[in-house]
């Protein structure tokens, strides 16, 4: 009965919209380069506070739910509003940083507003969604910002983050190559870091590296790499591909990819070293 009260209460909260704009403006203390902690496809795991280094901002790059609450979005919701975000304001940092991946349906799903009396959809902006979860002045007293094709400023670094996938089209944030095309060209022509979901086809960061079944199958985005290489992008972080490259490839010019995912292809948590990025 009590659980059921909860999510209730936390459906209700996320009937009532508010409005925000897609760019976000936010001020820390701090001089020098930030300190920078990524990761990726925690699929409900979610790390002790004291296992992550300190630092400035910590990335996630998507498919944040548990794999068991995926397809049920009250579950999730009670999940992200009840585990999720208290963890994230626990983590030693001041700001979270985090976009969507291929298993956050409840996400997608909260995007899209009512039904109007034409058959058409308000497509909610990402502050928009975060406020839906959060409403009232929840969402400014917790670390949280979510990005979906917009950018946001911390103590003058410049952050985006996009979570299109174009490999699994039955899966949430999935888009055709053609359209998905499109919406990257979207992406700033200089930034500090560029949050993917799906990871670029370079330097086997989308490669299966782990044995077993798709060993050495690489699903890297051609599309992705290309719209990189014509952008200066200080740090890219991506995930999807569990065992993807771990290790930072200088691509162009002080320009690093590097995959951040924290499980493994059987969904295990893998002991990836935890690097702080120094942006």
């Amino acid at each position: 009965m009590l659980c059921a009260l909860i999510l209730l209460s936390i459906l209700t909260l996320v009937q009532n919209a508010a409005r925000d704009t897609s760019t976000e403006q936010t001020e820390l203390d701090g001089n020098g380069k930030m300190k920078v902690v990524a990761l990726s496809d925690l699929h409900g795991y979610l790390p002790k506070p004291e296992d992550i280094p300190e630092c400035d901002v910590v990335c996630i790059c998507g498919d944040i739910v548990p794999l068991e609450y995926q397809n049920d979005d009250a579950a999730s919701i009670a999940w992200f509003c009840l585990e999720f975000v208290p963890w994230s304001d626990q983590l030693p940092c001041k700001k979270v940083v985090f976009i969507a991946g291929n298993h956050d349906f409840f996400l997608e799903h909260i995007m899209f507003g009512p039904v109007r009396e034409d058959g058409s959809r308000k497509c909610r902006t990402a502050s928009e969604v975060l406020k839906k979860l959060l409403p009232g002045n929840n969402k400014g007293k917790h670390k949280l910002v979510y990005l979906r094709d917009n950018s946001v400023e911390i103590e003058g670094k410049k952050f985006y983050g996009t979570p299109w996938i174009s490999d699994l089209s039955r899966w949430a944030f999935y888009m055709e190559d053609e359209e998905l095309s499109k919406q990257w060209d979207n992406i700033p022509k200089k930034l500090d870091v560029l949050l993917t979901h799906m990871p670029p086809r370079v330097a086997e960061m989308g490669t299966v590296l782990q044995q077993g079944y798709n060993h050495m199958s690489d699903y890297g985005s051609d599309i992705l790499y290309g719209k990189m290489l014509d952008r200066d992008i200080h740090y890219t972080f991506c995930g999807h591909v569990h065992t993807g490259r771990h290790t930072p490839v200088d691509y162009k010019a002080d320009n690093w990819v590097v995959n951040v995912s924290v499980k493994d292809e059987d969904y295990k948590v893998r002991t990836y070293y935890l690097s702080v990025f120094e942006i």
